[in-house]
């Protein structure tokens, strides 16, 4: 989730492995398209405003300077298949392994950036008009996999617009996984053959929501309740394009927010060492705007679970991968 600057997203659940399935695929498929918001943006953020391409992003971890992600290192993406960005598809020899069109502040509707998910999935398709990519009847195109991040800078947009205030919440939530659904729907009528989809991570526990405010002693506990009630709706919204489908694992289910709850109660029994801060502590103290400041960056970033506000650390994306990794299917194949 992203405040005013940039955020941050039976049935299967998505083993992370498979989406490197296409590491066996011949050379020159694509691999891995991406959508969402900073939590997958890899490098679509403008260069010439302040955000990830500004120090100190990227610049205590990975890759040594700033480089487009919203984090001190590395993004969900990263432990995945790191595509080459949309907006420099055309410096990169890559692109034929897909492309990453996620921007950070954007969301299912518009909100904090105008580039909707709807938008994204535009240019996508504009591409494929364009005959970049094989046609959806080739079978090393429909081997591909979508990988989609969207929803949480909604909800934070919403929460802006309306004061705080939790009125016509249920129908906006509704409203929101509905559109949602039909984007993912579109992806795969697109030719991607198989499209995860991330629940919304445990907004409560951003540094941004904790309780009382910068404390950054206790989750709140309501903000996580409504994004509960947002995965499970999008839940039976999957269920459902799977059942209509006539498959079973065409559209799958990346459960960020457990993965996320669980790195974080691990990070807090570390955090009796001196070696971990407290995991809703941000490592960045000084952020104007919801953007970190250079000057504002703890000694130490791999003690920190959260480099700034809404975002994890690369040492907080580490802990969460972990959980992603260990509790998922095994072997699942597009």
């Amino acid at each position: 989730m992203e405040g005013k600057g940039f955020f941050l997203g039976g049935l299967l659940l998505f083993s992370i492995a498979a989406i490197s399935t296409a590491k066996n695929s011949p050379k020159g498929s694509p691999k891995l398209f991406v959508f969402g918001d900073s939590y997958v943006d890899t490098g679509n953020w403008q260069r010439n405003v302040r955000g990830p391409w500004k120090q100190p992003y990227g610049k205590t971890i990975f890759p040594g300077k700033p480089n487009g992600r919203a984090s001190d290192g590395r993004v969900l993406t990263d432990h995945i298949e790191s595509p080459t960005p949309y907006q420099l598809r055309n410096t990169s020899k890559n692109t034929q392994q897909g492309l990453n069109f996620a921007l950070g502040g954007s969301g299912v509707f518009p909100s904090w950036k105008n580039d909707t998910l709807t938008v994204q999935i535009d240019r996508f398709e504009q591409l494929l008009k364009e005959n970049v990519y094989s046609r959806p009847c080739d079978l090393e195109y429909s081997s591909s996999v979508a990988l989609v991040s969207s929803g949480s800078n909604d909800y934070s947009f919403y929460s802006a617009a309306k004061k705080g205030s939790k009125d016509g919440l249920p129908a906006f939530t509704k409203g929101l996984v509905k559109q949602l659904a039909a984007d993912l729907h579109r992806i795969n009528r697109l030719g991607v053959k198989k499209v995860v989809v991330a629940t919304l991570p445990v907004i409560g526990c951003l540094p941004i929501h904790v309780i009382p405010p910068n404390s950054y002693q206790n989750c709140d506990e309501e903000s996580n309740k409504n994004a509960r009630i947002h995965n499970k709706l999008l839940l039976k919204a999957v269920k459902k394009l799977n059942t209509d489908d006539g498959k079973k694992s065409t559209f799958v289910v990346l459960d960020l927010y457990n993965a996320m709850v669980s790195a974080i109660d691990q990070f807090r029994q570390g955090a009796a060492n001196t070696e971990y801060k407290n995991p809703l502590q941000p490592c960045c103290s000084k952020i104007v705007d919801f953007i970190c400041s250079a000057e504002g960056v703890c000694p130490n970033p791999k003690s920190s679970f959260f480099f700034d506000l809404t975002h994890p650390s690369d040492n907080g994306w580490n802990a969460i991968f972990s959980f992603l990794q260990c509790s998922l299917n095994k072997d699942l194949k597009v």
